[in-house]
């Protein structure tokens, strides 16, 4: 099965949650390590996009076999500023963009996504909403690589290109961690 690289925005400050959320602990691990973790099987390697707090996430991933770090000293633009950072490093013809804060998508999405038929975007999607990963072309790169990053979105960027969703059997590829709320129901699923 064809292998991609993989984007996870990391940058982020956490500022909804009240402290940061990505070393926050989660089913043994922490946030981040579960959605670095599940990306790797299916993922050639993983562009670790760090910013803020970026000196802890080098010191989790410095060395870890197909985990690449990507600093973005502009992640105060917003996530679209560390996608387009990310999109520069990515040497695959389809590569996968998901968010540091979802630690409910596992590696079965991303081998879906990947088994799909090809568009220029492909998406998980439970019941009628998008959700991640989200599995983009070469096409959709170079769209992004042209963007401002500090008023770009992925959802402009999408809209202009063929979408295939794949719908999932459950919403873990919405599930995210914004709130103190959203944190506590990661542990009823």
């Amino acid at each position: 099965m064809e292998r991609a690289a993989c984007i996870v925005a990391a940058a982020g400050r956490s500022s909804r949650m009240g402290e940061w959320k990505l070393l926050l602990p989660f089913r043994g691990s922490t946030i981040i390590q579960t959605v670095v973790e599940a990306a790797l099987p299916a993922c050639s390697r993983v562009l670790l996009v760090t910013g803020y707090r970026g000196a802890e996430l080098s010191r989790l991933f410095g060395g870890k076999p197909h985990v690449v770090l990507v600093d973005n000293p502009d992640w105060e633009l917003g996530m679209f500023s560390s996608i387009q950072r990310a999109a520069w490093d990515v040497d695959t013809d389809r590569f996968f963009i998901t968010l540091g804060d979802k630690p409910l998508i596992t590696a079965e999405v991303y081998r879906a996504l990947l088994a799909a038929e090809p568009a220029d975007a492909v998406i998980a999607a439970f019941d009628g909403a998008w959700g991640h990963p989200v599995l983009c072309s070469a096409r959709v790169r170079n769209a992004i690589l042209k963007e401002d990053p500090a008023s770009g979105t992925m959802k402009d960027i999408v809209s202009r290109f063929t979408v295939r969703e794949v719908p999932w059997r459950d919403s873990s590829v919405l599930a995210d961690v914004d709130t103190p709320r959203e944190y506590s129901a990661l542990f009823r699923t």
